[in-house]
């Protein structure tokens, strides 16, 4: 019988809805089925359970921050069972230790840190059983089998897990000796108090300084601007470096009574453009138009784009790709299908002339790493049952991956493409 480890329990839900199951006290059971012949354990974590050694377990003078004492670099770095997550723990545990467990299916976030919740779990554990990996970007219950059928060797994606291991060391040897090392030579100074440093905390303090700085030193300045009004179009004075500011008043004058009088059109160009859609969003591009339109947050953006996820709705969120293969390509037909049943979407069914299921410009294998872009997917739900800052975020992919190609025509109005 297989154990799979997933990350959170409603990520373990989405991951049994697939198949005939029964809730345990603290994991899922699998029933006998085609997917799983002999059945299926299915345990999971509530995020990290396991975190670093402080500092005083590799030496116990280390336990006291002194300057003299520093740097601190142990021999290894060692885990410990996190506070409060002792219970998901021996659930794991006992149930990896059974005699019928045979193997187990890394089913956590398909991401670095996914990897490490589970391996370290795994390690902590004194596992020894062999692992497989479940590496999927949507948790729909096609996508769900798929995955399962197509079980990648454990061995696959191990490296992704010492990577999170070496970010997470990084952090711990900066937070640890650089955060020590200020404290205790500014108390020498009189100053009574505990200063964090971090390896992305720091320079992130030192950004957000450095651009207050900027702000208090900012010198207003007086610039004068010309502008046209042709009855129908207004337009501003240009200079040969294109801009716009000037910082003459009496240069700003004689522009404007260079150009009194009645003007003529000395010539007319005309032309016909396409204006391509967007790419379909990444991570950062999702995050850079939520902040623009709705004025939400990195962090914020990411939480609700992973609770949409976790409900199934959309692909998986943490990706740095604007493109998709040609498999999730084709289920475009069946997801467009869907959407445009709902009121939210259905006055752009018109607008809607090409699929773009067939245009390389989205649909590029070659630049699809481990996760492909944020689409909607084929379970996506009603936007009408969300509300405030869930409904606007979940729009937004949508919007999206519905959007279209524009023409604009000689009268600088748009056309269909």
């Amino acid at each position: 019988m297989q154990l799979i480890i997933a990350e959170k329990p409603k990520q373990a839900e989405k991951l049994a809805a697939p198949y005939p199951s029964v809730k345990r006290d603290g994991y899922i059971e699998i029933k006998p089925c085609d997917r799983f012949p002999q059945g299926a354990k299915l345990a999971y974590a509530v995020g990290h359970l396991c975190e670093l050694q402080e500092p005083a377990h590799y030496d116990a003078k280390w336990k006291r921050w002194n300057y003299e004492h520093l740097p601190i670099i142990p021999e290894r770095f060692d885990y410990r069972l996190a506070k409060g997550k002792s219970k998901p723990y021996q659930v794991i545990k006992k149930l990896l230790n059974e005699r019928t467990t045979t193997s187990i299916i890394i089913a956590s976030d398909a991401e670095r840190e996914g990897e490490a919740i589970v391996r370290l779990i795994l390690r902590l554990a004194n596992n020894a059983k062999p692992l497989q990996r479940l590496w999927i970007s949507s948790l729909t219950p096609q996508a769900v089998d798929h995955g399962f059928a197509n079980l990648l060797d454990g061995k696959e994606t191990e490296n992704i897990f010492h990577e999170a291991m070496s970010r997470a060391c990084a952090d711990w040897l900066i937070g640890m000796n650089a955060s020590r090392a200020y404290t205790t030579l500014l108390k020498k100074k009189g100053i009574a108090d505990v200063f964090s440093l971090g390896r992305v905390q720091t320079p992130t303090l030192a950004l957000i300084v450095e651009r207050e700085k900027q702000i208090e030193n900012f010198l207003p300045e007086t610039y004068y601007e010309v502008e046209a009004d042709f009855t129908r179009y207004k337009g501003k004075y240009i200079n040969a470096k294109k801009q716009t500011k000037l910082s003459d008043r009496e240069q700003a004058q004689a522009i404007v009574d260079r150009t009194k009088g009645t003007g003529v059109v000395a010539s007319i160009e005309k032309k016909r453009q396409t204006e391509r859609p967007p790419f379909w969003f990444s991570l950062s591009l999702l995050q850079t138009e939520a902040s623009r339109r709705f004025g939400l947050g990195a962090k914020e953006t990411l939480d609700i784009a992973q609770k949409l996820y976790i409900r199934g709705w959309i692909s998986y969120p943490r990706t740095d790709s604007s493109f998709v293969t040609k498999e999730e390509a084709g289920q475009f037909p069946v997801i467009l299908d869907r959407l445009l049943k709902q009121a939210e979407y259905s006055p752009i069914k018109d607008v809607l002339t090409k699929n773009p299921a067939n245009d390389k410009r989205y649909v590029n294998p070659a630049k699809v790493s481990d996760h492909y872009a944020i689409i909607p997917t084929e379970e996506a739900g009603a936007v009408a049952k969300l509300s405030g800052r869930d409904a606007r975020l979940n729009r937004s992919p949508f919007s999206c991956c519905l959007c279209t190609g524009r023409r604009l025509g000689e009268d600088g109005n748009r056309d269909d493409a």
